[in-house]
């Protein structure tokens, strides 16, 4: 059974990752056999009320998708309304948005 590192990712000071699983598995890149590691409970990081939230939906399914979020979790139901939504099979894709939303010049405008 192979095993993969977790997904290297630039993220500044202020975030605290709550949990991650999300690893240098690529479904694009290393197909179904290793497809357990399509979670949906992938990486969550928080910056005071902020939260970003990824997973893989449907959980195992190599036919599915990211899905990330961005969420205030001082609003009543955060994820029913997410400041920030963005669904990808691309790994490279979500990669991108994770470190572009947690830069300060993009998430200081929901502070």
């Amino acid at each position: 059974m192979k095993t993969f590192e977790l997904q290297p990712l630039r993220i500044p000071a202020g975030w605290t990752v709550k949990y991650n699983a999300f690893t240098e598995y690529d479904p694009q890149k290393d197909g179904a056999e290793y497809s357990y590691e399509l979670q949906e409970d992938l990486l969550q990081l928080a910056n005071n009320d902020l939260l970003i939230d990824l997973g893989w939906y449907p959980n195992g399914d190599i036919g599915g998708g990211y899905k990330l979020f961005l969420v205030d979790m001082d609003r009543e139901r955060p994820f029913d309304f997410p400041l920030e939504s963005f669904c990808s099979k691309s790994k490279q894709e979500v990669i991108y948005k994770i470190e572009y939303w947690t830069n300060y010049g993009f998430f200081s405008k929901y502070l």
